[in-house]
């Protein structure tokens, strides 16, 4: 089948991402059917591109990645997916084949996406084997009720299958960057003004218990990994074509397995080739051998996940970690001479006056090259923060919570933002 993949986001923040849920989605069907990607980063005129690929591809079928639903500012909330709204009515104007959306962001609030997009068919989940599936579904090899994740309306009810993630991530192909402009991607800058980097996802999956973080639903409890020697290969492939050296590893967590991460930095070690990259690192992890294979392996930049530095604010938000082992964390990438960004999650469950103090002291001892700031918590539909908001009477009864919505302490809702614009004029390089 000829298969038309949109990824629509121009959101550049920090710097500009590559889909790469789309390059994986690309090159997991591109063995049994022809596939076309419209990415709209860095077009000036989307809609009239996308009038002229229906015209040219003849698309049978027409894939959505949604990867945002909002910007998560609370106090100035944008959302993204009135755009694909009217992306989607542009399709029906234009081509008979049908949509189905997908993505991260879809895949939170799945039946209320539905309702308001309009789509033909929804998937929910891991999209590589359930997007091969439905066209199978498409063309009568395959029952509907076998595509995993598939979300339908049928008549006044509505059809869902239940998710299923890939269990052996190294049956995957590397994804099609070749579909992409990667070196665009790598020379591109974001609102933080720095070099772009391309992406790459080595695991799925987190064992933690964040309160707030949808990671658990989308990729599940149990890591999933790629072979750190195929992963090695992705990139020095990439290098030979596209000359790319800059990437950021958008693993949930870079540093667990401990194991895994240091095989992997060895492979990349051993490339011998000029690459710089970035990577999450959890504070629950800290290693004195990882942090050293880090900056042997080339690593330019570690991000740090501590959010706060309250020991009372971290436990409340479930982080599996403490202020000493955040501590521990930043001390030991000093001591490596690795540079590293912070984050600081303001006004969670607990947050006060001191603890925001306490967390700011912390952070200001340290250093940091970046700190991203954000007033707020995101709240997503069926999670312990979500129980808690409704519990507090921050949000409804029966709001399916694809409008933005925020947990804000109530102990800091009078002079947060006044404190934080404070903050940042001390220290430009904190962004809010």
């Amino acid at each position: 089948m000829r298969v038309l993949l949109i990824s629509p986001n121009q959101l550049r923040l920090v710097v500009p991402p590559l889909p790469i849920g789309v390059a994986s989605l690309a090159a997991a069907l591109q063995p049994e059917h022809r596939v076309a990607v419209l990415d709209f980063m860095f077009l000036d005129d989307p809609l009239t591109e996308l009038s002229r690929t229906l015209q040219d591809f003849r698309p049978e079928v027409v894939g959505v990645s949604l990867r945002n639903l909002d910007n998560q500012d609370s106090r100035q909330p944008v959302t993204y997916f009135p755009e694909v709204k009217d992306l989607i009515t542009r399709l029906r104007q234009e081509t008979a084949a049908p949509v189905v959306v997908g993505g991260a962001a879809f895949s939170i609030v799945p039946r209320a996406l539905m309702e308001y997009l309009n789509a033909d068919f929804g998937l929910v989940g891991e999209g590589e084997e359930a997007l091969a599936a439905f066209l199978r579904a498409c063309q009568g090899r395959e029952p509907w009720q076998g595509v995993p994740g598939l979300l339908r309306r049928r008549g006044q009810d509505w059809q869902e299958n239940p998710p299923r993630r890939v269990p052996q991530l190294e049956k995957l192909p590397a994804p099609a960057l070749e579909l992409f402009t990667p070196r665009l991607y790598q020379e591109a800058q974001g609102s933080a003004k720095l070099p772009g980097m391309v992406p790459v996802q080595t695991r799925r999956g987190c064992p933690m218990r964040c309160i707030y973080c949808t990671t658990r639903l989308l990729e599940g409890r149990r890591v999933r990994s790629w072979p750190p020697e195929e992963v090695a290969a992705w990139l020095a492939a990439w290098h030979e074509k596209w000359g790319l050296t800059r990437f950021y590893f958008v693993d949930n967590m870079f540093n667990h397995p401990l194991d895994y991460a240091r095989a992997l930095c060895r492979a990349i070690a051993g490339l011998k080739l000029p690459l710089q990259w970035a990577c999450l690192i959890n504070p629950a992890f800290p290693d004195k051998e990882l942090f050293h294979l880090l900056k042997e392996a080339g690593c330019v930049m570690a991000q740090v996940g501590n959010e706060s530095g309250s020991e009372l604010v971290l436990s409340r938000l479930g982080k599996g970690f403490g202020r000493q082992q955040v501590e521990l964390t930043l001390k030991l990438l000093k001591d490596k001479g690795l540079p590293f960004n912070c984050f600081l999650l303001l006004g969670g469950p607990g947050e006060t006056l001191a603890t925001v103090q306490e967390s700011v002291a912390l952070l200001e001892a340290h250093g940091p090259h970046l700190v991203n700031l954000t007033v707020g918590v995101r709240i997503y539909p069926g999670l312990p923060l979500h129980r808690q908001a409704l519990a507090e009477g921050m949000v409804a009864p029966g709001d399916p919570l694809l409008w933005p919505k925020f947990y804000l302490a109530r102990e800091v809702q009078d002079w947060i933002w006044d404190y934080v614009q404070d903050l940042t004029a001390r220290h430009p390089n904190w962004i809010f």
